[in-house]
Order: C-alpha cells, then structure tokens, then sequence
C-alpha cells in the first residue's frame, strides 16, 4: 500500500473498475491532479490525464479513479530519473 501522494507524471494502470464509470482498462499518464488528493473523505481523485494505453492513445481525458485503486502493487509507475536527475524537483 502506498502513502505517497499521487504526482503529475506517472503513468497509472487502470483497470475498469479502478475509474468511475470505466469502460475499458487503460493506461494514462497523469497532466494534472483536480480534486479529491487533499481530502479523506472524498472516495476519489480527479485528474486530467493523457491516454497512454489502451486504444486512445493521446486524447486527453478527466477521469475520477478511485483511491482504493492506487494502493494496489502494479497500479502506480512512477517516471524515471533520467541522468541522475529527480523528476520531481
């Protein structure tokens, strides 16, 4: 289980029951975090996320996943450090 806030950046791996109203499985990287990540009682985060698997590819899409959903092992991927650099200074 994971504490660590959600970032702008990573790439999540959702399946349909991990988003509300979720039709399909997909991957998306994350653009921007909307609502929900700074309140316990809200069941989920919004984000504005770019589709990076599963059949999109590209678009941008607003989607509410549920918080339970990034807690699970394989969900979450966070970027890179590319030449020794933290993506998130």
């Amino acid at each position: 289980m994971s504490d660590e806030p959600l970032r702008v950046g990573e790439t999540l791996h959702l399946g349909k029951a991990d988003w509300v109203y979720g039709d399909c499985p997909m991957r998306v990287r994350v653009s921007d975090i909307r609502y929900g990540d700074d309140s316990d009682e809200s069941p989920v985060i919004g984000v504005i996320a770019t589709i990076v698997g599963g059949g999109r590819d590209g678009r941008m899409v607003a989607i509410a996943i549920y918080k339970q959903a990034l807690t699970r092992p394989g969900v979450r991927q966070t970027p890179r450090a590319v030449n020794g650099t933290d993506p998130y200074q």
